[in-house]
């Protein structure tokens, strides 16, 4: 797996409170679709499940640093990989 990389690693600024990172999606078919985000709190970055129907899940949350950002990245590119069935 490719590791995720950081806004700034990217070229771009600080990610404002608010900011929302699509990981990815269930597959075709799931039982319960959604998708998962990665989204900067106040103080942390929280990695979330949002079902289909606008539930929203905290899964974990992170350092508010580059290091959270990079953290909570990779493990929600993880779950999307365990829901496609390409990890175990």
């Amino acid at each position: 797996m490719e590791q995720a990389k950081t806004a700034r690693e990217l070229g771009f600024t600080e990610p404002e409170v608010g900011y929302e990172w699509n990981a990815g999606s269930t597959p075709p078919g799931d039982s319960v679709p959604g998708r998962w985000i990665v989204k900067r709190g106040g103080d942390n970055w929280v990695v979330l499940f949002s079902a289909s129907n606008g539930t929203e899940y905290v899964i974990h949350t992170f350092p508010p640093d580059e290091d959270g950002e990079r953290t909570a990245k990779t493990m929600a590119l993880k779950l999307v990989d365990f829901a496609w069935g390409r990890q175990k």
